[in-house]
Protein backbone atom coordinates (compact mmCIF):
# COMPACT_ATOMS: atom_id res chain seq x y z
CA UNK A 1 0.00 0.00 0.00
CA UNK A 2 0.63 3.49 -0.61
CA UNK A 3 0.15 7.22 -0.30
CA UNK A 4 0.56 7.57 3.40
CA UNK A 5 2.06 10.71 4.42
CA UNK A 6 5.78 10.05 4.43
CA UNK A 7 5.40 9.17 0.78
CA UNK A 8 3.95 12.11 -0.21
CA UNK A 9 6.36 14.06 1.81
CA UNK A 10 9.07 12.62 -0.06
CA UNK A 11 7.71 13.41 -3.32
CA UNK A 12 6.78 17.08 -2.28
CA UNK A 13 10.25 17.49 -1.27
CA UNK A 14 11.23 17.05 -5.21
CA UNK A 15 12.21 20.17 -6.66
CA UNK A 16 10.50 20.57 -10.48
CA UNK A 17 13.28 20.41 -13.24
CA UNK A 18 12.15 20.64 -16.87
CA UNK A 19 12.90 17.24 -17.68
CA UNK A 20 11.45 14.02 -19.92
CA UNK A 21 12.78 10.99 -20.88
CA UNK A 22 11.56 8.84 -23.96
CA UNK A 23 10.85 5.45 -22.81
CA UNK A 24 11.49 2.58 -24.17
CA UNK A 25 13.00 2.76 -27.16
CA UNK A 26 12.87 5.14 -30.59
CA UNK A 27 11.51 4.30 -33.54
CA UNK A 28 14.08 3.68 -36.23
CA UNK A 29 13.39 6.69 -38.33
CA UNK A 30 14.93 5.61 -41.42
CA UNK A 31 13.06 2.84 -42.09
CA UNK A 32 9.46 3.72 -41.80
CA UNK A 33 7.06 5.66 -43.82
CA UNK A 34 6.31 9.25 -42.80
CA UNK A 35 4.53 9.86 -40.15
CA UNK A 36 0.69 10.26 -40.39
CA UNK A 37 -0.45 13.60 -39.88
CA UNK A 38 -2.69 13.91 -36.39
CA UNK A 39 -5.64 15.68 -35.53
CA UNK A 40 -6.30 16.67 -31.89
CA UNK A 41 -3.62 16.77 -29.74
CA UNK A 42 -1.27 17.78 -32.88
CA UNK A 43 1.64 18.43 -30.43
CA UNK A 44 1.59 14.73 -29.57
CA UNK A 45 3.45 14.02 -32.48
CA UNK A 46 5.76 16.34 -31.25
CA UNK A 47 5.58 15.86 -28.00
CA UNK A 48 6.17 11.34 -27.10
CA UNK A 49 3.74 9.10 -25.88
CA UNK A 50 6.06 7.67 -23.89
CA UNK A 51 7.56 11.09 -21.99
CA UNK A 52 8.87 10.37 -18.14
CA UNK A 53 9.18 13.66 -16.75
CA UNK A 54 9.78 13.91 -12.94
CA UNK A 55 10.93 16.39 -10.49
CA UNK A 56 14.32 15.68 -8.88
CA UNK A 57 16.54 17.17 -6.53
CA UNK A 58 18.98 19.60 -8.11
CA UNK A 59 21.89 17.77 -6.90
CA UNK A 60 21.45 14.85 -8.87
CA UNK A 61 20.80 16.84 -12.08
CA UNK A 62 23.75 18.72 -11.61
CA UNK A 63 25.46 15.38 -11.13
CA UNK A 64 23.64 13.52 -14.40
CA UNK A 65 24.37 16.63 -16.18
CA UNK A 66 28.13 16.06 -16.80
CA UNK A 67 27.58 12.39 -18.14
CA UNK A 68 24.72 13.40 -20.59
CA UNK A 69 26.80 12.23 -23.32
CA UNK A 70 27.14 8.58 -21.76
CA UNK A 71 23.34 7.84 -21.66
CA UNK A 72 21.37 5.79 -24.18
CA UNK A 73 18.17 5.28 -24.93
CA UNK A 74 18.34 1.83 -23.43
CA UNK A 75 18.95 3.63 -20.39
CA UNK A 76 16.09 5.78 -20.54
CA UNK A 77 13.71 3.23 -21.55
CA UNK A 78 14.85 0.77 -18.27
CA UNK A 79 14.51 3.78 -16.28
CA UNK A 80 10.78 4.22 -17.26
CA UNK A 81 10.27 0.35 -16.99
CA UNK A 82 11.26 0.17 -12.91
CA UNK A 83 9.34 3.12 -12.42
CA UNK A 84 6.23 1.74 -14.46
CA UNK A 85 6.23 -1.13 -12.57
CA UNK A 86 6.54 0.59 -8.92
CA UNK A 87 3.53 2.91 -10.05
CA UNK A 88 1.48 -0.07 -11.07
CA UNK A 89 2.41 -1.92 -8.04
CA UNK A 90 1.08 0.66 -5.58
CA UNK A 91 -2.21 1.84 -5.13
CA UNK A 92 -1.90 5.47 -4.73
CA UNK A 93 -4.33 7.45 -2.79
CA UNK A 94 -6.02 10.58 -5.25
CA UNK A 95 -3.73 13.25 -4.01
CA UNK A 96 -0.38 11.21 -4.64
CA UNK A 97 -1.27 9.90 -7.94
CA UNK A 98 -2.11 13.59 -8.97
CA UNK A 99 1.32 14.62 -7.81
CA UNK A 100 2.71 12.21 -9.82
CA UNK A 101 1.26 12.68 -12.50
CA UNK A 102 1.52 16.00 -12.65
CA UNK A 103 5.59 15.45 -11.66
CA UNK A 104 5.51 12.89 -14.60
CA UNK A 105 3.94 14.91 -17.80
CA UNK A 106 5.61 18.38 -16.25
CA UNK A 107 8.31 19.24 -18.07
CA UNK A 108 7.92 16.61 -20.94
CA UNK A 109 9.61 18.83 -23.82
CA UNK A 110 12.93 19.38 -22.35
CA UNK A 111 13.57 15.50 -23.37
CA UNK A 112 14.12 17.25 -26.68
CA UNK A 113 16.99 19.66 -24.98
CA UNK A 114 18.79 16.40 -24.49
CA UNK A 115 19.14 15.92 -21.01
CA UNK A 116 19.13 12.20 -21.13
CA UNK A 117 21.40 11.22 -18.12
CA UNK A 118 19.23 14.26 -16.25
CA UNK A 119 16.35 12.80 -17.16
CA UNK A 120 17.25 8.97 -16.07
CA UNK A 121 18.11 11.19 -12.17
CA UNK A 122 14.72 12.37 -12.30
CA UNK A 123 13.11 9.02 -13.41
CA UNK A 124 14.91 7.23 -11.04
CA UNK A 125 14.47 9.61 -8.07
CA UNK A 126 10.60 9.55 -8.27
CA UNK A 127 10.70 5.59 -8.42
CA UNK A 128 12.99 5.57 -4.80
CA UNK A 129 10.31 8.08 -3.56
CA UNK A 130 7.86 6.17 -4.59
CA UNK A 131 9.12 2.37 -3.41
CA UNK A 132 11.07 3.42 -0.83
CA UNK A 133 14.25 1.13 -1.69
CA UNK A 134 17.78 2.67 -3.85
CA UNK A 135 18.02 1.98 -7.26
CA UNK A 136 20.11 -1.24 -8.13
CA UNK A 137 22.06 -1.23 -11.05
CA UNK A 138 21.39 -3.93 -13.63
CA UNK A 139 24.17 -6.55 -13.56
CA UNK A 140 26.65 -6.40 -16.53
CA UNK A 141 25.60 -8.13 -19.31
CA UNK A 142 27.41 -11.17 -20.45
CA UNK A 143 29.25 -11.39 -23.87
CA UNK A 144 26.78 -11.91 -26.74
CA UNK A 145 27.80 -15.13 -27.99
CA UNK A 146 25.64 -17.77 -29.67
CA UNK A 147 27.24 -21.42 -29.67
CA UNK A 148 30.26 -19.33 -28.13
CA UNK A 149 30.55 -17.31 -31.66
CA UNK A 150 29.42 -13.68 -32.63
CA UNK A 151 25.40 -13.45 -33.56
CA UNK A 152 26.49 -12.25 -36.74
CA UNK A 153 27.58 -15.13 -38.15
CA UNK A 154 24.69 -17.34 -37.11
CA UNK A 155 22.50 -14.23 -37.96
CA UNK A 156 23.98 -14.87 -41.92
CA UNK A 157 23.92 -18.43 -41.78
CA UNK A 158 19.99 -18.49 -41.17
CA UNK A 159 19.70 -15.40 -43.57
CA UNK A 160 21.54 -17.66 -46.23
CA UNK A 161 19.36 -20.51 -46.02
CA UNK A 162 16.37 -18.33 -46.28
CA UNK A 163 17.91 -16.66 -49.46
CA UNK A 164 16.97 -19.72 -50.79
CA UNK A 165 13.59 -20.44 -50.35
CA UNK A 166 10.35 -18.93 -52.53
CA UNK A 167 9.61 -15.70 -51.05
CA UNK A 168 6.91 -14.46 -52.90
CA UNK A 169 4.81 -18.11 -52.34
CA UNK A 170 1.99 -18.40 -49.70
CA UNK A 171 4.65 -18.32 -46.74
CA UNK A 172 6.12 -15.01 -48.19
CA UNK A 173 5.21 -12.84 -44.72
CA UNK A 174 6.71 -15.86 -42.72
CA UNK A 175 10.19 -15.39 -44.82
CA UNK A 176 9.48 -11.67 -43.63
CA UNK A 177 8.72 -12.13 -40.51
CA UNK A 178 11.70 -15.05 -40.19
CA UNK A 179 14.55 -12.63 -41.69
CA UNK A 180 13.43 -9.49 -39.51
CA UNK A 181 14.04 -11.99 -36.42
CA UNK A 182 17.26 -13.22 -37.81
CA UNK A 183 18.80 -9.54 -38.38
CA UNK A 184 18.05 -8.99 -34.80
CA UNK A 185 21.28 -11.43 -34.29
CA UNK A 186 23.40 -8.46 -34.27
CA UNK A 187 27.13 -8.71 -32.19
CA UNK A 188 26.82 -5.39 -30.78
CA UNK A 189 22.95 -4.14 -29.97
CA UNK A 190 21.60 -0.57 -30.78
CA UNK A 191 20.77 1.39 -28.06
CA UNK A 192 18.08 2.72 -29.63
CA UNK A 193 15.96 0.03 -30.98
CA UNK A 194 14.40 -2.14 -28.29
CA UNK A 195 13.99 -5.21 -30.13
CA UNK A 196 17.79 -5.55 -30.18
CA UNK A 197 18.63 -4.58 -27.18
CA UNK A 198 15.80 -6.14 -25.38
CA UNK A 199 16.40 -9.72 -26.74
CA UNK A 200 18.50 -12.76 -25.64
CA UNK A 201 20.74 -13.96 -28.56
CA UNK A 202 20.90 -17.12 -28.06
CA UNK A 203 17.16 -18.12 -27.43
CA UNK A 204 16.56 -15.96 -30.42
CA UNK A 205 19.25 -18.05 -32.21
CA UNK A 206 17.30 -21.39 -30.91
CA UNK A 207 14.00 -20.64 -31.97
CA UNK A 208 14.95 -19.02 -35.72
CA UNK A 209 16.70 -22.22 -36.17
CA UNK A 210 13.60 -24.26 -35.61
CA UNK A 211 11.88 -21.42 -37.43
CA UNK A 212 13.93 -21.70 -40.81
CA UNK A 213 13.75 -25.87 -40.80
CA UNK A 214 9.73 -25.25 -40.32
CA UNK A 215 9.47 -23.02 -43.71
CA UNK A 216 11.99 -25.53 -45.20
CA UNK A 217 9.01 -27.88 -44.88
CA UNK A 218 7.26 -25.55 -46.34
CA UNK A 219 4.88 -24.74 -43.57
CA UNK A 220 4.21 -21.65 -41.60
CA UNK A 221 6.41 -21.22 -38.51
CA UNK A 222 3.90 -19.07 -37.10
CA UNK A 223 0.64 -20.17 -38.06
CA UNK A 224 -0.89 -21.21 -34.03
CA UNK A 225 1.66 -20.14 -31.91
CA UNK A 226 1.25 -19.44 -28.79
CA UNK A 227 3.20 -17.46 -26.52
CA UNK A 228 4.44 -13.72 -27.23
CA UNK A 229 6.56 -12.97 -30.61
CA UNK A 230 8.20 -9.85 -32.60
CA UNK A 231 7.94 -9.95 -36.02
CA UNK A 232 7.39 -8.35 -39.10
CA UNK A 233 5.25 -7.87 -42.07
CA UNK A 234 5.49 -6.52 -45.85
CA UNK A 235 2.68 -3.72 -46.33
CA UNK A 236 1.80 -1.16 -48.47
CA UNK A 237 4.69 -0.01 -50.66
CA UNK A 238 6.87 -2.93 -49.81
CA UNK A 239 7.22 -1.63 -46.09
CA UNK A 240 8.65 -3.98 -43.50
CA UNK A 241 6.42 -3.13 -40.42
CA UNK A 242 7.19 -4.38 -37.00
CA UNK A 243 4.94 -5.80 -34.92
CA UNK A 244 4.53 -8.07 -31.41
CA UNK A 245 1.82 -11.20 -31.20
CA UNK A 246 1.20 -12.42 -28.27
CA UNK A 247 -1.56 -15.43 -27.91
CA UNK A 248 -2.26 -17.51 -25.15
CA UNK A 249 -2.42 -21.01 -25.49
CA UNK A 250 -6.32 -21.06 -25.81
CA UNK A 251 -6.53 -18.43 -28.33
CA UNK A 252 -3.61 -20.04 -30.46
CA UNK A 253 -6.42 -23.67 -30.36
CA UNK A 254 -9.23 -22.17 -30.22
CA UNK A 255 -11.69 -24.03 -32.05
CA UNK A 256 -14.02 -21.24 -31.89
CA UNK A 257 -13.16 -17.81 -33.32
CA UNK A 258 -11.40 -15.42 -31.31
CA UNK A 259 -10.95 -11.61 -31.10
CA UNK A 260 -8.61 -9.84 -32.04
CA UNK A 261 -7.13 -6.33 -30.62
CA UNK A 262 -4.81 -4.11 -32.71
CA UNK A 263 -2.75 -1.81 -30.05
CA UNK A 264 -1.10 0.92 -31.02
CA UNK A 265 1.26 3.27 -29.17
CA UNK A 266 1.83 6.58 -29.00
CA UNK A 267 4.97 8.41 -30.59
CA UNK A 268 8.32 7.86 -29.13
CA UNK A 269 7.13 4.64 -28.33
CA UNK A 270 7.64 1.27 -30.78
CA UNK A 271 5.73 -1.83 -31.40
CA UNK A 272 7.15 -3.62 -27.74
CA UNK A 273 5.52 -0.77 -25.30
CA UNK A 274 2.17 -2.40 -25.17
CA UNK A 275 3.41 -5.24 -24.23
CA UNK A 276 6.17 -4.66 -21.83
CA UNK A 277 5.34 -1.45 -19.96
CA UNK A 278 2.36 0.81 -20.44
CA UNK A 279 1.43 -0.16 -16.71
CA UNK A 280 3.43 -2.90 -16.45
CA UNK A 281 2.12 -4.91 -19.29
CA UNK A 282 -1.49 -4.91 -18.17
CA UNK A 283 -2.51 -5.04 -21.92
CA UNK A 284 -1.34 -8.26 -22.37
CA UNK A 285 -2.04 -9.49 -18.89
CA UNK A 286 -5.80 -8.30 -19.92
CA UNK A 287 -5.63 -9.84 -23.29
CA UNK A 288 -5.07 -13.62 -21.69
CA UNK A 289 -7.23 -13.41 -19.46
CA UNK A 290 -9.99 -12.65 -21.69
CA UNK A 291 -8.85 -14.56 -24.72
CA UNK A 292 -8.08 -12.08 -27.06
CA UNK A 293 -5.44 -12.29 -29.84
CA UNK A 294 -3.05 -9.29 -29.24
CA UNK A 295 -1.34 -7.28 -32.23
CA UNK A 296 0.73 -4.52 -31.33
CA UNK A 297 2.34 -2.72 -34.80
CA UNK A 298 5.01 -0.39 -35.06
CA UNK A 299 2.29 2.38 -35.39
CA UNK A 300 4.32 4.67 -37.98
CA UNK A 301 4.73 2.48 -40.72
CA UNK A 302 1.36 0.80 -39.96
CA UNK A 303 -0.46 3.92 -39.76
CA UNK A 304 0.86 5.36 -42.89
CA UNK A 305 -1.60 3.81 -45.03
CA UNK A 306 -4.86 1.79 -43.97
CA UNK A 307 -4.00 -1.05 -46.45
CA UNK A 308 -1.41 -2.08 -44.22
CA UNK A 309 -4.11 -3.27 -41.47
CA UNK A 310 -5.96 -4.78 -44.20
CA UNK A 311 -2.80 -6.49 -44.76
CA UNK A 312 -1.71 -7.66 -41.70
CA UNK A 313 -5.31 -8.79 -40.82
CA UNK A 314 -5.10 -11.04 -43.85
CA UNK A 315 -2.31 -12.41 -42.34
CA UNK A 316 -3.28 -12.98 -38.74
CA UNK A 317 -6.41 -15.13 -40.50
CA UNK A 318 -4.04 -17.67 -42.09
CA UNK A 319 -2.53 -18.37 -38.69
CA UNK A 320 -5.22 -18.14 -35.78
CA UNK A 321 -9.31 -18.96 -36.00
CA UNK A 322 -9.79 -15.07 -35.74
CA UNK A 323 -13.69 -14.01 -35.00
CA UNK A 324 -14.01 -11.46 -37.84
CA UNK A 325 -17.04 -9.70 -36.47
CA UNK A 326 -14.95 -9.02 -33.07
CA UNK A 327 -11.61 -6.82 -34.93
CA UNK A 328 -10.57 -4.20 -32.18
CA UNK A 329 -8.58 -1.18 -32.56
CA UNK A 330 -7.34 0.65 -29.18
CA UNK A 331 -4.59 3.82 -29.71
CA UNK A 332 -2.69 5.37 -26.81
CA UNK A 333 -1.71 9.89 -28.44
CA UNK A 334 -0.58 9.42 -31.50
CA UNK A 335 -1.94 5.91 -31.67
CA UNK A 336 -5.73 6.97 -30.71
CA UNK A 337 -5.38 9.45 -33.43
CA UNK A 338 -4.64 6.20 -35.89
CA UNK A 339 -6.88 4.21 -34.23
CA UNK A 340 -10.17 7.07 -35.11
CA UNK A 341 -8.66 7.41 -38.45
CA UNK A 342 -8.99 3.57 -38.79
CA UNK A 343 -12.54 3.44 -37.48
CA UNK A 344 -13.43 6.28 -40.37
CA UNK A 345 -11.42 4.30 -43.44
CA UNK A 346 -12.42 0.47 -42.32
CA UNK A 347 -16.00 0.97 -40.53
CA UNK A 348 -16.92 -2.05 -41.90
CA UNK A 349 -14.12 -4.41 -40.82
CA UNK A 350 -13.86 -2.69 -37.00
CA UNK A 351 -16.57 -3.53 -34.02
CA UNK A 352 -15.49 -0.91 -31.82
CA UNK A 353 -12.27 1.21 -31.47
CA UNK A 354 -11.08 2.87 -28.36
CA UNK A 355 -9.31 6.25 -28.07
CA UNK A 356 -6.85 7.17 -25.01
CA UNK A 357 -5.76 10.40 -24.43
CA UNK A 358 -5.78 11.46 -28.18
CA UNK A 359 -8.46 10.59 -31.42
CA UNK A 360 -10.47 12.99 -33.76
CA UNK A 361 -13.85 13.13 -34.34
CA UNK A 362 -15.31 10.06 -36.61
CA UNK A 363 -18.64 11.16 -38.46
CA UNK A 364 -18.17 8.41 -41.44
CA UNK A 365 -21.61 6.32 -42.05
CA UNK A 366 -21.59 3.17 -40.27
CA UNK A 367 -18.88 4.10 -37.88
CA UNK A 368 -18.40 1.47 -35.27
CA UNK A 369 -18.95 2.73 -31.50
CA UNK A 370 -15.86 4.54 -30.11
CA UNK A 371 -15.12 5.14 -26.46
CA UNK A 372 -12.72 8.09 -25.60
CA UNK A 373 -11.00 8.42 -22.91
CA UNK A 374 -9.30 11.36 -21.38
CA UNK A 375 -7.28 12.12 -18.57
CA UNK A 376 -7.78 14.90 -16.31
CA UNK A 377 -4.61 16.24 -15.54
CA UNK A 378 -3.20 15.74 -19.32
CA UNK A 379 -1.38 18.70 -20.23
CA UNK A 380 -0.14 17.04 -23.78
CA UNK A 381 -3.66 16.33 -25.17
CA UNK A 382 -6.02 17.99 -22.61
CA UNK A 383 -8.92 16.30 -21.48
CA UNK A 384 -11.18 18.93 -23.13
CA UNK A 385 -9.98 18.37 -26.62
CA UNK A 386 -10.98 14.65 -25.96
CA UNK A 387 -14.43 15.00 -25.02
CA UNK A 388 -14.42 17.39 -28.13
CA UNK A 389 -13.88 14.43 -30.54
CA UNK A 390 -16.47 11.84 -28.57
CA UNK A 391 -19.32 14.64 -28.80
CA UNK A 392 -18.62 14.73 -32.48
CA UNK A 393 -18.95 11.35 -32.81
CA UNK A 394 -22.17 9.97 -33.44
CA UNK A 395 -21.18 6.52 -31.82
CA UNK A 396 -18.84 8.19 -29.58
CA UNK A 397 -18.62 7.85 -25.83
CA UNK A 398 -16.47 9.78 -23.31
CA UNK A 399 -14.88 8.79 -19.97
CA UNK A 400 -12.54 10.48 -18.20
CA UNK A 401 -10.01 9.57 -15.58
CA UNK A 402 -9.73 11.70 -12.54
CA UNK A 403 -6.19 12.65 -11.14
CA UNK A 404 -4.59 11.11 -14.18
CA UNK A 405 -2.14 12.20 -16.91
CA UNK A 406 -0.64 11.83 -19.88
CA UNK A 407 1.17 8.38 -20.07
CA UNK A 408 0.42 7.19 -16.84
CA UNK A 409 -3.61 7.02 -17.66
CA UNK A 410 -2.79 4.37 -19.96
CA UNK A 411 -3.09 1.69 -17.20
CA UNK A 412 -6.57 2.11 -15.41
CA UNK A 413 -8.08 3.25 -19.21
CA UNK A 414 -7.24 -0.03 -20.39
CA UNK A 415 -9.12 -1.43 -17.39
CA UNK A 416 -12.12 0.39 -18.43
CA UNK A 417 -11.75 -0.46 -22.71
CA UNK A 418 -11.42 -4.29 -22.11
CA UNK A 419 -15.02 -4.88 -20.64
CA UNK A 420 -16.60 -2.21 -22.79
CA UNK A 421 -15.32 -3.27 -26.11
CA UNK A 422 -15.43 -6.82 -25.74
CA UNK A 423 -19.11 -6.03 -25.27
CA UNK A 424 -19.81 -5.27 -29.05
CA UNK A 425 -18.80 -6.84 -32.65
CA UNK A 426 -20.36 -6.45 -35.85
Amino acid sequence: MCGGDALHVGLTRLTPEPLAALALLSLDHSSHAAEPQMTIGYRARIVCAVLFACAAPHRLVAQAASASTAVTRADLGMAYMRLDRVVAAKTLDDSTRAHVNRAFDGSTLSFFGGRFAAAVATIDSLTVALSGAAIVPPPALAARLVDGRTPSLTRDALLARLARRDSTGALAQAIVSARARAQLLVDVPSPSRSAEFLSDPVRLATDLRREVATLERGQNPYAYYDGDVWRSFRGNNNAVIAYRVVASQAVARSKTPVPVLFALHGAGGDENIFIDAYGAGITPFTAREQGVLLVSPATVGFGASPLNFDILLAQLRTEYNIDTTRVYVLGHSMGAGVAARLASQRPAAIAAAVCLAGGSAVTVAGAPPILFIGAALDPIVPAKGVRLAASGTPTGTYQELANEGHTLMVRNGIRSAFPWMLERHR
